[in-house]
């Protein structure tokens, strides 16, 4: 479709992308983000986080996206160039955060993701959680699909971003929410709240 072209070769990434169900976003976001870091300009590809973060409510979720990503890196020959990496209860790989370097696409349910974004890595060892802790807080892109599910947890995910801009980070760490009933005034938190006041960039399918 038109809206997925069109944010692969976008000069900014979107805060917030909402489309219908069966409209592809999974493909979108996905494949964008691995145009942008495998393909596009040197300068895109610098700008664009070396990890992406697909952060999703429901365990079911997480296998059928997964399933799906393989595909798509079989399909374009990138298999061995990009790990995929699951996260979620009983099916956690603790290994790929020993590879700072790698491209990876990590899916995962929101309690894994988060736990390990806020240093609290569930399933993992006092001793791992900054390892985690430090590399989905810095170059990294974070996409948190199907927010409407998400509870308690998506105004986590917009602390999370608002001290990320105000700390800093190595590398761009954007987020993405989406869903096709996105509301913006749901991230309004006490810190991300001035954010959303100002206007959050939104992608549009229709143009």
């Amino acid at each position: 479709y038109g809206y997925q072209v069109r944010l692969a070769e976008a000069e900014n990434w979107p805060d917030l992308l909402e489309a219908p169900t069966g409209a592809g976003k999974t493909e979108a976001i996905v494949l964008a983000w691995l145009w942008r870091r495998r393909y596009a300009s040197p300068a895109v590809r610098a700008a664009t986080p070396r990890r992406l973060a697909y952060t999703l409510p429901m365990r079911v979720l997480v296998e059928q996206t997964k399933k799906r990503v393989l595909e798509w890196l079989a399909a374009l020959g990138e298999a061995d160039n990009v790990g995929v990496e699951i996260l979620m209860g009983g099916d956690t790989d603790n290994d790929w955060d020993l590879y700072p370097e790698r491209e990876a696409i990590l899916i995962g349910t929101q309690d894994m993701l988060l736990s390990r974004a806020l240093n609290r890595g569930y399933a993992l060892s006092r001793a791992r959680w900054p390892m985690p802790y430090g590399l989905l807080n810095n170059d990294c892109l974070w996409v948190f699909d199907e927010v409407q599910l998400m509870g308690s947890g998506l105004a986590t995910t917009a602390q999370l971003a608002a001290f990320r801009e105000k700390l800093q980070t190595w590398g761009n760490c954007p987020s993405l929410w989406a869903s096709a009933t996105l509301r913006p005034d749901w991230l309004a938190t006490v810190d991300f709240r001035a954010k959303v006041e100002t206007g959050l960039t939104r992608h549009e399918l229709m143009k």
